[in-house]
């Protein structure tokens, strides 16, 4: 069941790999699917005719699947916030309900990924720019993945300089961005991890550091690429992390990831205040 599951994932997406939606995928059919996807991108003209054909077919395959699979998604994640919250629960049954709430938020998120990965490859990928604060926005990115950070009994804090300025930008593509690599932060650390996240003004808008004390990376660069001429992912491959990489390119963000000696990671993301005028690019 696993192998057939794979293949129609794989089938279905024909994009990126991606992490597993599902706890027990290795995620070798999203692996196979990405290089399909590059098999695509160096074919032959006759044969990139039909791939076209079938990129729109399977854009809106992903644009169908996500709507009928989100609204029962949402209704299951409902539920089990209730149980979770309002009923008295035996240590066993909490267990569960935790185990049905963390697998159904890995399939909204896998879905959330596909179809906008869907929308990148199609290149129907818009940019909505609207003013908003960063202080704001950063206290809620790491609200987003908070349940994740106490279940592994790891400790996320945030700071925001006061004198940061109002952005004008991509909200939820920002958003996706720290996310992104906050979630990718807690989840390659064991227990007891520590990830800080701060944003302040510099002189071309504003950073976000972000930082960990895990382990140290072989090639903290290879993190979140895919490399479509050799068909192959690297180690530290994550969908939502490609994803990231291609929305700080459209929002024209810098991205930088470091070792930092004896232990630990930094990622700095670098980002105008203003979005830039893609005329002008």
């Amino acid at each position: 069941m696993k192998q057939s599951r794979e293949k129609f994932v794989a089938q279905a997406a024909g994009a990126p790999g991606s992490r597993p939606a599902v706890a027990e995928d290795d995620g070798s059919g999203f692996r196979l699917a990405a290089r399909e996807l590059a098999r695509e991108k160096t074919a032959p003209p006759c044969e990139n005719t039909e791939a076209a054909r079938a990129d729109r077919y399977r854009a809106v395959f992903l644009s169908r699947l996500a709507h009928e699979l989100r609204t029962p998604l949402t209704a299951i994640l409902g539920f089990a916030e209730i149980l979770l919250n309002q009923e008295q629960l035996t240590e066993a049954q909490r267990n569960f309900c935790e185990r049905i709430q963390n697998s159904a938020q890995q399939l909204r998120q896998g879905l959330n990924q596909l179809s906008e990965l869907s929308r990148m490859d199609a290149g129907r990928r818009e940019i909505h720019a609207e003013e908003f604060s960063l202080q704001d926005l950063l206290p809620q990115s790491c609200a987003a993945i908070s349940r994740t950070m106490q279940r592994q009994k790891s400790d996320l804090s945030w700071f925001a300089a006061p004198d940061l300025p109002m952005i004008v930008s991509d909200r939820g593509m920002l958003r996706q961005v720290i996310e992104s690599f906050l979630d990718f932060m807690t989840n390659r650390n064991s227990e007891g991890a520590v990830v800080k996240a701060s944003a302040e003004k510099n002189a071309r808008g504003f950073v976000i550091k972000l930082e960990d004390d895990g382990e140290l990376l072989i090639d903290p660069g290879s993190v979140g690429v895919l490399d479509l001429i050799e068909q192959q992912c690297t180690t530290n491959f994550d969908l939502g992390l490609v994803i990231a990489r291609h929305h700080i390119d459209l929002l024209g963000g810098t991205l930088s990831i470091k070792n930092r000696q004896p232990r630990g990671l930094d990622i700095v993301l670098e980002f105008p205040s203003v979005l830039p005028d893609p005329q002008t690019d």
